[in-house]
C-alpha cells in the first residue's frame, strides 16, 4: 500500500479529515445548485452516464431539489462534529486566561498580553456561538415532538450564535502558540540549519494559510446576520477554498503519523 494511499485513508477516518471532507463536498453541491454553468454541465454529465434511462436527461427541477437538499443534510451531519467542541473552547479561554493570571507582571504588565487577551476573547466567543448551535441540535432532527426552543426560537437562535461566531478557531493540526514559540527557541545545538529552515518555511506557510482562510470564512457567518451582503454561490465558493486551504494542515499532519507509524 502506497504511502499517498495510507495517507488519505488516515485522513477520511480522522474525525477533524473527516469533517473537512463533508465541507468540502458541501461546497461544491451548494456551487452547483447556485450558478448555470456548473449546474448545466453536472445535467450534461449526468444525462451521458449509462445508467440514465431517459432520453431527455434528468429533470431540471428534480435535481436542483437533490443538490438542495443533499447540501442541507451535509451541512446538518458536520454539526455532529462540533456537537461539543463549545467545552473545547471554553476550556482553552480558562487555560490562556489562568496563564496570564500567573505570569510574573514584572516580567510582562498584564494587560500587555494583547495577542493573547484576543485569543481568549476569541475561543470564549467561538465556545458561546458552539454552545447556541449545539443547543438547537434537538430542534434541526426536525423530529415530531423533539424539540427545544420551537421554529421561530430556533431560527432567533441559530443567527444569534453567529454573532459570536468565531473565524479564527484552529483546526486540529494547526500551528499552534507553542509551536510558534518552539521555532523561535531553535532546535537542538548541532541540528541541521537547513532542515529547521524547512520547518519554519513550512509552519509560515500554514500561518498565511490561515490568514487567508479566516479572511474569507468572514462570509459565511457574516451572510447569515446580514453583515455581508453575499450570495449563496458565493459563500459556497468561499467555502470551497477555505476548506481546502484547512485541510492542507491536517493533511500533513495524516502523512506524520503515516510516516511515523512505518518506523
Amino acid at each position: 500500500m502506497s504511502h499517498t494511499f495510507e495517507q488519505f485513508v488516515r485522513f477520511t477516518t480522522d474525525a477533524a479529515g473527516l469533517e473537512r471532507t463533508l465541507r468540502l463536498l458541501q461546497s461544491i453541491v451548494q456551487i452547483l445548485s447556485s450558478y448555470t454553468l456548473p449546474f448545466e454541465c453536472l445535467l450534461f454529465l449526468l444525462a451521458s452516464l449509462p445508467l440514465s434511462t431517459s432520453k431527455a436527461g434528468p429533470d431540471v427541477a428534480t435535481t436542483h431539489a437533490v443538490l438542495v437538499g443533499l447540501r442541507g443534510q451535509l451541512a446538518f451531519a458536520r454539526r455532529y462534529f462540533r456537537l461539543f467542541r463549545f467545552l473545547e473552547s471554553f476550556h482553552a479561554a480558562q487555560k490562556l486566561y489562568l496563564s496570564l493570571s500567573h505570569a510574573n507582571p514584572a516580567a510582562r504588565p498584564r494587560w500587555g498580553n494583547t495577542d493573547i487577551w484576543i485569543d481568549v476573547f476569541g475561543r470564549t466567543f467561538n465556545g458561546m456561538y458552539l454552545l447556541l448551535e449545539a443547543s438547537t441540535i434537538a430542534d434541526a432532527q426536525k423530529i415530531p415532538g423533539l424539540t427545544l426552543w420551537g421554529p421561530e426560537l430556533e431560527a432567533a437562535v441559530t443567527v444569534e450564535g453567529q454573532r459570536f461566531c468565531d473565524v479564527n478557531e484552529k483546526e486540529e493540526g494547526s500551528v499552534t502558540e507553542d509551536e510558534k514559540a518552539g521555532d523561535e527557541g531553535g532546535g537542538k545545538e548541532g541540528a541541521d540549519q537547513l532542515a529547521r529552515n524547512r520547518e519554519i518555511r513550512s509552519k509560515i506557510s500554514g500561518l498565511g494559510r490561515r490568514v487567508v482562510s479566516d479572511t474569507l470564512d468572514i462570509t459565511l457567518p457574516g451572510s447569515v446576520v446580514g453583515w455581508v451582503p453575499v450570495s449563496t454561490g458565493t459563500v459556497g465558493l468561499a467555502m470551497f477554498v477555505t476548506t481546502v486551504l484547512t485541510s492542507m494542515d491536517i493533511w500533513e499532519r495524516c502523512g506524520r503519523e503515516v510516516a511515523s507509524s512505518m518506523k
